[in-house]
């Protein structure tokens, strides 16, 4: 396996995001649901990092959450998005970038909820930094829903826990996703315990 540059993993997604076929896998976005009512408040601000054709957000959005914000690398995912969840893209701030372009920009303690499906496997090794940022920008909880022991040219194995209870969090959940038809995924649930 020939390891890729962080910019040959950013071109892959750009190109390669296929925003019809994740706005079908609705049971992914149900199955997330559960978790985020669980310990999300409704008022609360909401940031989901890799946010492809908005399929999660527009699943939490028709669910009562409204504070959305999205980062997504691929312009034809963003594009797709506007066209098909129209109200949520009025509603939502869509960011398309890679997310180390923008996440130091965002203030701490920003957002109740940052989370992300199948996307953070994704970040290169020379960007380890970013995970520090998202802990450093989650004022109460962290969903991970990632395939941490994955490995291919553009998945990175890892555990999530391992990674954000030394950046300030506890996790309280634990689960795999065979729900969601997510076999080889783990969704951890993440509480800030300590500000970063």
């Amino acid at each position: 396996m020939t390891e890729k540059s962080l910019n040959e993993i950013h071109d892959h997604w750009v190109k390669n995001s296929t925003p019809k076929r994740y706005a079908k896998k609705l049971e992914r976005s149900e199955f997330l649901l559960k978790y985020v009512e669980k310990y999300v408040q409704k008022k609360g601000k909401v940031l989901e990092v890799g946010c492809n054709v908005g399929r999660n957000l527009n699943h939490l959005y028709e669910h009562g959450y409204k504070g959305m914000t999205g980062i997504e690398i691929s312009q034809e995912a963003a594009e797709c998005l506007q066209r098909t969840y129209p109200k949520l893209a009025e509603d939502a701030v869509i960011i398309n970038s890679p997310v180390e372009d923008v996440i130091k920009s965002f203030l701490p303690n920003s957002f109740n909820l940052v989370f992300s499906m199948a996307v953070l496997e994704h970040i290169h090794p020379d960007s380890e930094w970013v995970f520090e940022e998202i802990a450093r920008i989650t004022g109460d909880y962290l969903i991970t829903v990632e395939a941490e022991e994955a490995s291919s040219w553009h998945i990175f194995a890892r555990n999530y826990k391992t990674i954000f209870e030394k950046y300030g969090f506890k996790q309280v959940t634990e689960s795999n996703c065979k729900d969601a038809g997510l076999e080889q995924y783990t969704l951890r649930v993440f509480k800030q315990v300590s500000p970063s």
